[in-house]
């Protein structure tokens, strides 16, 4: 869309006078250098909510998520990552090892650790339907469901408590949606892994799709891997 091509090249230019070298990795463009050995990766979702945004749907997000540039492009290895929703201004950012913050203020996952507690965030749309019935259909449900039109946001809604945990399953978001909020996740001790309970592999481009879970505690992430296994 035509505005998501328009705050990527407005970020492209932030990056490119910033002084620092990156190598650029976004959803609309092919993969660019701002110098030319650069140090650093990020990869970029200029507008991750582009059909709210499309529909006068007040929920969008920018995502950014630098790692160095010989890393593997997985939350393990990202060393600071931003998520911004567009239209309110809340910023959530992590520092690899230092937490993770909203507006400045440290933020911590919630303490639920059962599945029928929780506040659950997931991606309906053309995703996994026996899932889907396990988790919304299958007693005990949970407490309540969520889905902003965003998952950038969803995600890291887990990091300061507003939701418990996030599923998406399906082999369909890319890594530009979930890098940089995985690790915020993490940053504010949250768990986060594939739908097997492994680490997410590697990113290798952003056509390649993935399933993730992440939830507050390992107790209630064990208990919605049992449901999506």
């Amino acid at each position: 869309m035509q505005f998501d091509r328009e705050a990527e090249d407005l970020i492209i230019e932030g990056l490119a006078t910033s002084g620092y070298g990156f190598e650029v990795v976004t959803e609309e463009q092919p993969v660019l250098q701002t110098s030319k050995q650069p140090a650093y990766r990020i990869v970029v979702d200029p507008v991750d909510g582009s059909t709210n945004v499309a529909h006068g749907i007040l929920a969008a997000s920018v995502a950014l998520a630098v790692l160095p540039i010989k890393a593997p492009v997985t939350p393990e290895y990202v060393e600071w990552a931003l998520v911004g929703e567009l239209h309110s201004g809340t910023v959530f950012q992590a520092e690899r090892g230092h937490g993770a913050f909203c507006n400045g203020r440290r933020c911590q996952t919630s303490e639920i650790k059962r599945y029928k507690d929780c506040l659950l965030g997931m991606n309906l749309d053309q995703r996994d339907p026996h899932t889907l019935h396990n988790l919304l259909c299958t007693e005990p449900l949970p407490a309540a469901v969520r889905r902003s039109g965003t998952s950038a946001l969803d995600i890291v809604y887990v990091a300061n408590g507003a939701y418990d945990a996030y599923i998406d399953i399906g082999d369909i978001i890319t890594g530009e949606s979930f890098l940089a909020s995985t690790m915020i996740v993490r940053e504010a001790g949250g768990v986060v892994t594939d739908r097997h309970g492994q680490p997410l592999p590697p990113i290798e481009d952003l056509r390649q799709g993935f399933s993730l879970v992440a939830a507050a505690t390992p107790e209630l992430h064990r208990d919605l891997l049992k449901r999506v296994m």
